[in-house]
């Protein structure tokens, strides 16, 4: 019940932090660019990243920590597959709504919005690094070991996505 509680307080933290952002938009008098960002700043976008991710990072840590925990089912053994998949259709449902359907229109009205695309992109790829990663170590039973890999490779490809390009 304990490790429950420390998962929900952590996406507590998530929402928390994507209210700041939102109000700290909503204070802004003129806009830096005609793109739209949580942050001006690169280096604080990544931090912003950063921030999620290792709260994605708590969250697999505090189920890991679990007596019958998701992480030790069978199903895993699929996940690259399954995250894949879900990840590709994913992409190209946002890619059409936001061309041709209506999620231009409620980002309009729901800046927000933006954040939970962007909350669930980073969950999909830390997602499917841990599952190459687990299905890799799946004998090792160190899960936690198994967790840690996972942030780090993910805070490491963001990293080079954001200071290369």
């Amino acid at each position: 019940m304990k490790w429950l509680l420390l998962q929900i307080l952590t996406l507590g933290a998530i929402g928390i932090l994507m209210g700041v952002l939102e109000w700290n938009e909503g204070k802004r008098v003129v806009s830096s660019s005609a793109n739209w960002t949580p942050a001006n700043n690169v280096y604080i976008t990544f931090i912003i990243v950063t921030v999620v991710l290792s709260c994605f990072y708590l969250i697999f840590l505090f189920e890991a920590k679990k007596s019958n925990n998701i992480l030790e089912r069978s199903f895993w053994n699929l996940m690259p597959k399954i995250s894949i998949s879900v990840g590709v259709l994913s992409i190209i449902l946002f890619l059409v709504g936001g061309t041709v359907g209506p999620i231009m229109a409620w980002v309009e009205q729901w800046r927000s919005l933006l954040y939970v695309f962007l909350i669930y992109f980073l969950f999909l790829i830390f997602l499917f690094i841990f599952s190459i990663e687990h299905k890799k170590q799946r004998n090792n039973n160190r899960i936690n070991k198994t967790i840690f890999t996972s942030y780090i490779w993910t805070i490491v490809l963001f990293f080079v996505i954001f200071f290369v390009f």
